[in-house]
């Protein structure tokens, strides 16, 4: 019995009978996440990279409070597959000492339309189907890297890299294409890496210090995701003492870091640069940096008013230093314009003079950057995907020598309750 306990601990942060529950402020589901606002993107591929430099991992509580276990984690590869189906690549983390974690790989598959018709290993809830499975175990030690994915080319597969060894662990007769914006039964279609508590949508404490990458297939070679967020969007289990933030040293290869702090939902990329204007007489001087280092190479505007919209007047290069000089600024009227590059937004600076007047005008130039800020601004990040685990009975442990066995236990409780709230939401 207590071996069964256990399992449902350590194979449930996923297996998800979904209900909403309240999270704390301080704590969501951390890492970075791509949720495009311009149109939805459809991929065969999408993976997810972490460098673990030091990890230690610490007691993680259910949402009422209530003590569930400690040195357990979820680390978590989700995204939408033909606008249907939730695939979740696991990565399931029991920490044995400072150094070693050992890590247990699973699989969440989930109809959101209905149930699996004559699949196997799959169970029908509230008219939704779900597949389950447990994958394989392996050790790793600090420092380490850790590659998951899904490739949905032939059929849906699921698998991890570890020291350069690609390992496919699970494949599931579902083709398709990943589909990456918009919304799913009111579930953003977002691909997410991000980290939580073990199950129940619990909350788990973490101190690490590492980076992250997101990638998809475009055009059969693997881009970095032009836009990303510090939080996941429809995943319950939450972590804290990790803050995220971004490193655009390579505008070109943005990443994510992850380090001591507390985490806000927040823009890692593409952020507006800060502009600097001085003007001498009809000499207009601009210089341009991110993070307080200057931008090389980065196109900048002078905009002019006109009565059919804004022309562009003048345009050049900034320098070494980030600056880049305008001599022949010939009204007052005018806009210093960046028009943004992969990771950086677009940006811009009025003239002294124009300000009251160009304000509201230029405030029309809507970047990814404030499309992002407005939606988390509204996001309602207090209702989420979570699991009903109120009567498990919960043991923590303290060795991984343990058999895992794969478990289907989802219970049946207000999965019709999520659709219809997830609707109500969304207005669909």
């Amino acid at each position: 019995m207590k071996a069964i306990f256990l399992i449902l601990i350590i194979l449930l942060p996923l297996v998800y009978t979904p209900f909403f529950h309240s999270q704390s402020t301080l704590a969501y589901p951390t890492g970075m996440t791509f949720f495009p606002f311009t149109s939805s993107i459809l991929t065969n591929f999408v993976e997810g990279v972490i460098n673990v430099y030091n990890l230690s991992i610490g007691s993680s509580y259910l949402p009422n409070g209530a003590y569930l276990t400690s040195g357990n984690a979820s680390l978590q590869l989700n995204s939408i597959l033909n606008g249907k189906f939730w695939a979740q690549n696991v990565a399931l983390f029991h920490e044995i000492n400072s150094k070693e974690f050992l890590v247990t790989m699973v699989v969440n598959f989930w109809n959101l339309s209905g149930p699996f018709e004559n699949y196997p290993n799959t169970t029908t809830y509230e008219g939704l189907g779900v597949y389950c499975y447990q994958g394989p175990s392996f050790i790793l030690k600090t420092p380490f890297s850790l590659i998951l994915y899904m490739n949905s080319s032939n059929g849906l597969e699921f698998g991890y890299i570890v020291n350069n060894t690609l390992h496919t662990y699970l494949k599931l007769p579902f083709p398709g294409e990943f589909t990456l914006g918009g919304f799913t039964a009111g579930l953003p279609n977002d691909l997410e890496l991000v980290w939580g508590g073990p199950g129940g949508g619990s909350t788990v404490y973490i101190n690490e210090v590492a980076s992250e990458e997101l990638f998809y297939e475009s055009s059969n070679k693997l881009s970095i995701v032009p836009s990303a967020i510090s939080v996941g969007l429809d995943t319950a289990e939450s972590a804290y003492g990790i803050s995220v933030t971004s490193n655009l040293d390579n505008i070109f290869h943005p990443f994510a870091t992850i380090s001591k702090g507390y985490n806000t939902p927040s823009i890692l990329w593409p952020i507006p640069p800060s502009i600097t204007v001085t003007q001498v007489n009809k000499t207009v001087n601009v210089k341009v940096s991110i993070n307080g280092k200057p931008l090389v190479n980065q196109e900048v505007e002078v905009l002019y008013p006109t009565l059919t919209g804004f022309k562009v007047g003048y345009e050049n290069i900034t320098n070494s230093s980030g600056l880049v000089t305008f001599p022949n600024a010939s009204t007052a009227l005018y806009i210093i314009y960046y028009p943004g590059n992969f990771s950086l937004a677009t940006a811009y600076s009025l003239s002294s003079s124009s300000a009251p007047i160009l304000q509201s005008i230029a405030s029309k130039f809507i970047s990814t950057f404030q499309s992002l800020t407005n939606f988390l601004k509204t996001y309602n990040f207090k209702k989420a995907l979570s699991s009903d685990f109120n009567h498990i009975k919960y043991k923590g442990y303290s060795t991984y020598n343990i058999n895992l066995v794969l478990i289907e236990y989802i219970s049946a409780f207000a999965i019709g309750v999520l659709i219809s709230a997830i609707l109500i939401k969304y207005k669909f």
